[in-house]
């Protein structure tokens, strides 16, 4: 299901309305954001979406849809699936309920994992990942966009420096990181291809037509839009945009057109794939 994402935007929605515009604006997917929670013993947690919210947007598109969890939290991730999700996004960004992730091999559906660089993302392949997304630096509310490239960048200097490497020099290291032959399998793969074996997102402070265009740039197979953009002044707009920035990053022509119209102000303007 994740290679259907490729070479387009995924966006972050909280309920059905933003789901059925994203939907009609060309949306390849859709993640389910986070639910707020406050209570007597937790303030503030950060935890996956409600049932009922779950259930309300997969009823209103026919987008695939992925429910968002907590690091660790395989039960948040068995409701997701018991719902109908397509997927699901073990986000670091909330509330977690353990250092460490776990093997996804035993779930029915695929799921996404972030990562800081090459090792966390090989890792989190290594688990079962079939889709890797850039860590959100920062909050749902406040994300850092300067992160989201700079873990692209580390990704592609982590593969070119295993590349670089004799194989005297590779073998030295990964006996030194005590690898074992499925992973190191798994990163000779990825040196030959000259990127992951399974797509690469941009996630976090995506938001501008120009910003999607270049992480698309740098390498990503696609980008993940936040909430944000269903806040601007024009939202069909600025999902368009975006949508459209994404399909023509190597035209320059083509984005400076795009990024003019993007949602804050402006007339519209009709653009073709």
């Amino acid at each position: 299901m994740t290679s259907l994402f490729k070479g387009g935007v995924i966006f972050v929605v909280h309920d059905s309305d933003q789901a059925k515009l994203a939907e009609k604006l060309g949306g390849r997917g859709l993640i389910i954001g986070n639910a707020m929670r406050k209570g007597i013993d937790h303030e503030h947690v950060v935890s996956a979406a409600g049932p009922a919210v779950v259930r309300d947007i997969l009823s209103s598109v026919l987008l695939p849809i992925i429910g968002r969890v907590r690091v660790g939290h395989t039960t948040e991730a068995q409701i997701m699936e018991a719902c109908g999700c397509d997927g699901v996004d073990e986000h670091e960004g909330m509330a977690t309920t353990g250092a460490k992730t776990y093997k996804k091999f035993n779930n029915k559906i695929p799921y996404i994992a972030g990562a800081k660089d090459l090792n966390t993302a090989l890792q989190a392949i290594f688990e079962g990942a079939s889709m890797i997304r850039t860590i959100c630096g920062g909050d749902e509310d406040k994300p850092d966009i300067r992160v989201t490239a700079n873990t692209i960048k580390a990704i592609y200097a982590g593969i070119g420096k295993y590349a670089k490497m004799t194989q005297p020099e590779f073998d030295a290291e990964m006996l030194a990181k005590a690898h074992s032959q499925t992973m190191i399998a798994l990163i000779k793969q990825t040196v030959a291809l000259k990127k992951l074996p399974v797509p690469l997102f941009a996630d976090g402070g995506i938001m501008l037509p120009m910003d999607a265009a270049m992480m698309m740039s740098l390498g990503a197979d696609g980008v993940i839009a936040g909430v944000q953009v269903f806040q601007a002044d024009n939202p069909g707009r600025r999902i368009r945009s975006v949508i459209m920035a994404v399909a023509h990053h190597d035209n320059a022509a083509k984005l400076a057109g795009i990024c003019e119209d993007n949602g804050a102000l402006g007339a519209a303007v009709n653009y073709k794939i």
